[in-house]
């Protein structure tokens, strides 16, 4: 068994990675219109709403796995769906949005672990964003903490995102992407 102190920090230094890789790769491009495939910041507003898919390490296994008496392996794979709100108030200030992402995790252990998250939070103009809110699973709420890119290849856009939610016991860690297409 792994260390309960070191598989999280291993997991959250590997999303963090992750995220900053991807959201700094092709900084420079800045065109208006960039050729398929080349990403560059999102600076103007946009609902991105749309599908999610991701894993999760839970530091201390899943309560509600434990509570019907079955099995669980603490990383867990997550799909679902965001529902984003943005709200420019001004092109010199950031974009202030709400999220509503609903996942599920644990289908592939023959589990399901829902958990709705209400984030809201603001948009750099550089395509950064952060967020924080309550979060809802079968088992209780937690605070959740969450950072993230949108990169647009073509007329997709991309987000990565990685969330912390500490728990009494244990903490989830997350990284999720998905798609969309730019309205």
């Amino acid at each position: 068994m792994i260390s309960s102190s070191v598989a999280p920090r291993a997991a959250w230094q590997a999303a963090v990675v992750t995220l900053l890789s991807f959201g700094f790769m092709h900084s420079t491009a800045r065109a208006q219109e960039p050729p398929i495939g080349t990403a560059v910041v999102i600076d103007v507003p946009d609902d991105r709403s749309g599908p999610r898919f991701g894993i999760a390490y839970l530091t201390r296994g899943s309560e509600t796995a434990r509570n019907a008496g079955k099995t669980y392996s603490n990383p867990t794979s997550l799909f679902g769906w965001q529902l984003e709100r943005p709200f420019q108030l001004d092109p010199a200030f950031p974009t202030v949005m709400t999220e509503l992402v609903v996942l599920v995790g644990g289908l592939e252990q023959n589990l399901v672990l829902p958990s709705a998250t209400w984030l809201v939070g603001f948009r750099q103009r550089n395509g950064l964003e952060f967020g924080l809110g309550p979060t809802v699973t079968g088992t209780g709420s937690q605070l959740v903490f969450a950072a993230g890119v949108t990169r647009r290849f073509g007329s997709v856009n991309v987000p990565v995102n990685v969330a912390v939610a500490p728990a009494r016991v244990g903490m989830a860690l997350s990284v999720t992407a998905g798609f969309n297409s730019r309205r």
